[in-house]
């Protein structure tokens, strides 16, 4: 689950780590209000305005912008609220920005700039260890470093039974190029980031910037901090205060029905039991010239209502205009599935004519091929991953 930036600075506030002073806001009413505090508490002569969603790329799409007086906070925050953000990591319609952050500027002494880096904590399934991946290039172009000199990105391998040591942090701090005087501070802030991220179950805890001051404090400015869905049962807070409204339908429908959905942006659904075949099927569909409009996985142990229910998020799809449902029976029966798909198909608008392209092999798969074709509807039964293949490629007219 992704956690809002503020949510974040609570984590981290939470373990004794310094975060820019900011105030939540979701009207402009109440922007101002919370600029007066903060401009009071801070001193200083501007404040950030930062959008709440959950994507990154805010600050070049104009999710982000500085405030200098108590007008230009509300007709900033007036430009951002209610309004859908596009970023590289947002849909091509966008996220709506229900809530802003007011945060301290701590750019704001012109004449003592800030030194930015980046730094995050995730977990490298490869190798079965958590690691610290940092730069000494923090900021907005971070991802174009990692394609054009990846050499300037560092890895840290932590050992999951030592945890992370102290001669980690130096190690990490010297390849910052940080001098003696900061080692105490920093080494005591990635101790505590690192206790902060095991403790929430993190997936991911990323900064970007982590920022060094003129006085050698050092302050995490935008933190994006991804908890594993396992463990949420562990973070209630979390897990309630879920801001639904910033999940796609679809997805909220499929995680309460308990199915593995990810809605994406392309014009051909999957339905698929078993998380590798759905990869495999993905890529297929990507390699015939057609885009995947989900990942759905219905798991090993699906029975009729599983399937029927799954089917059905994909028909109510706007954007799929074909369906290809890939199922290598075992536990899950062939003919379950067949029926799950008749019954999800019988109850959609007859209007809706969304060819279907199913690929069963395994239990009663010759069962289930007969149901597929006396139900007569547009279902097109086929025996291996190249015919399905070919079909897609028909159906979506694609040379």
């Amino acid at each position: 689950m992704n956690l809002h930036e503020y949510q974040g600075r609570e984590i981290l506030n939470s373990f004794s780590i310094q975060v820019p002073y900011g105030i939540l806001a979701s009207s402009p009413e109440e922007s101002v209000e919370a600029a007066k505090i903060i401009f009071k508490r801070t001193g200083k002569k501007s404040l950030v305005i930062k959008a709440q969603i959950h994507a990154g790329g805010r600050g070049k799409a104009g999710g982000i912008q500085i405030a200098k007086t108590l007008d230009e906070v509300y007709e900033k925050s007036k430009n951002i609220l209610g309004k859908f953000l596009i970023t590289p990591q947002t849909s091509k319609k966008g996220k709506l920005v229900r809530k802003i952050l007011l945060s301290e500027d701590i750019y704001s002494n012109e004449l003592n700039s800030p030194i930015e880096y980046y730094l995050s904590i995730l977990l490298n399934r490869d190798i079965e260890k958590d690691i610290i991946l940092y730069s000494k290039e923090g900021g907005v172009e971070i991802e174009n470093l990692s394609k054009k000199n990846p050499n300037k990105i560092y890895t840290e391998e932590i050992d999951p039974i030592l945890g992370l040591q102290l001669f980690q942090t130096r190690k990490i701090a010297f390849n910052l190029g940080m001098d003696s005087d900061t080692l105490k501070n920093f080494s005591s802030f990635l101790i505590s980031l690192y206790k902060a991220y095991k403790a929430y179950d993190a997936l991911l805890l990323e900064i970007n910037p982590l920022i060094k001051t003129f006085d050698n404090k050092i302050i995490p400015v935008d933190i994006k901090i991804v908890l594993d869905d396992n463990a949420l049962f562990r973070h209630k807070k979390y897990a309630i205060n879920n801001d639904s409204k910033d999940i796609d339908f679809l997805e909220k429908e499929a995680n309460e029905a308990h199915l593995n959905f990810l809605k994406l942006e392309g014009n051909v659904g999957c339905m698929v039991n078993g998380a590798g075949l759905a990869m495999a099927t993905m890529d297929m569909i990507k390699f015939c010239g057609g885009e995947p409009a989900n990942f759905l996985d219905i798991g090993g142990s699906a029975d009729k209502k599983r399937v029927e229910k799954a089917f059905s998020l994909i028909l109510r799809d706007k954007s799929v205009k074909t369906i290809l449902i890939n199922i290598f029976g075992g536990i899950v029966r062939c003919d379950t599935v067949s029926e799950g798909i008749i019954n999800s198909y019988s109850k959609i608008d007859h209007d809706i004519q969304i060819p279907v392209v199913v690929r069963l092999q395994g239990t009663n798969e010759r069962i289930a091929k007969k149901m597929l074709q006396n139900s007569l509807l547009p279902i097109y039964s086929t025996d291996t991953l190249k015919d399905a293949a070919d079909k897609i490629k028909e159906i979506l007219q694609i040379k």
